[in-house]
């Protein structure tokens, strides 16, 4: 199994529940035999007077030295390689920027939260890195107590989304997968289709997966992966599968467009960063394969 080559680029905001998303950055950086990068953006256009920025930030003049102390201090015990960058500018162009200069396989990321409003700080940041970002983006959500063993992938089987079964793997190959397809099963006029309607687009999934299956040779052989059809609207009953199985991880694909993302997967990605309870891996889409 081709496992993780890259560095890795944890990009953090420096908030308590950021923390998460170190902690998991550096058990997948051990995982991988590879290096942590750890991306601290100071935006231009911050305000440090607000509420929510840190004390630390709002009593220093000097915001880039207090940053990388402490992520040194932060990384003080780490037993992988690490490398501290601390840049100004605009958050989703130097996490690109640093991500590319360092030749990095992964990208990740947390969900800050303004708790005086209860809305996401980086929800706009991480949407737009999933649809530009070369690399894969893990948002993670909960303390990572253990490694990732229960995957949920996303698929539409086509060839495209392949590209996302293909990111889990290389990012968790001892994980247990499950692939999951919502299929849809249209109304006929205003009467509910009868159990043969039903039961013939159940069938045709069926075979679109063990097609699938059979054309991603990077599956372990002799133990194909557990497959799961549910017919209804993607996010929602994935959302439910996720939350009844307690998924570790949920992977899915988004096409790299600006505007209406127009797959069943791609539709689907941003609102999963906000409904589901676990880690989401968002891999952009590109092209066929």
């Amino acid at each position: 199994m081709t496992q993780q080559t890259g560095p890795i680029l944890l990009a953090t905001d420096l908030s308590a529940r950021g923390d998460r998303a170190l902690d998991r950055a550096l058990q997948l950086t051990k995982e991988l035999n590879t290096k942590l990068i750890v991306l601290h953006v100071m935006e231009s256009h911050a305000t440090p007077a607000r509420l929510t920025t840190p004390v630390w930030r709002r009593l220093s003049t000097d915001h880039k030295a207090l940053a990388e102390r402490e992520l040194a201090e932060d990384l003080a015990a780490a037993d992988v390689p690490t490398e501290v960058v601390v840049a100004k500018g605009d958050p989703l162009a130097r996490i690109m920027e640093t991500a590319d200069t360092y030749g990095c396989s992964l990208i990740v990321t947390g969900i800050a939260r303004d708790e005086t409003l209860g809305r996401l700080l980086l929800g706009t940041t991480v949407e737009k890195l999933a649809r530009q970002a070369r690399q894969p983006v893990l948002v993670v959500k909960n303390r990572p107590r253990k490694p990732y063993r229960d995957v949920l992938v996303a698929t539409d089987f086509s060839a495209g989304s392949r590209q996302a079964l293909r990111a889990a793997l290389q990012l968790v190959p001892n994980a247990d997968l499950t692939l999951f397809n919502a299929y849809e099963v249209p109304f006929q006029g205003v009467n509910t289709p009868d159990d043969a309607v039903v039961n013939s687009f159940f069938k045709t999934a069926e075979q679109c997966a063990l097609q699938f299956i059979a054309e991603t040779p990077e599956l372990p052989k002799g133990v194909p992966p557990k497959v799961v059809l549910e017919a209804g609207q993607p996010e929602t009953v994935l959302s439910e599968y996720s939350f009844n199985h307690r998924s570790d991880l949920v992977v899915t694909g988004t096409h790299g467009r600006t505007g209406i993302l127009r797959t069943a997967i791609g539709s689907v990605a941003e609102r999963l960063l906000e409904s589901l309870p676990s880690d989401v891996l968002i891999v952009r889409l590109t092209g066929d394969e």
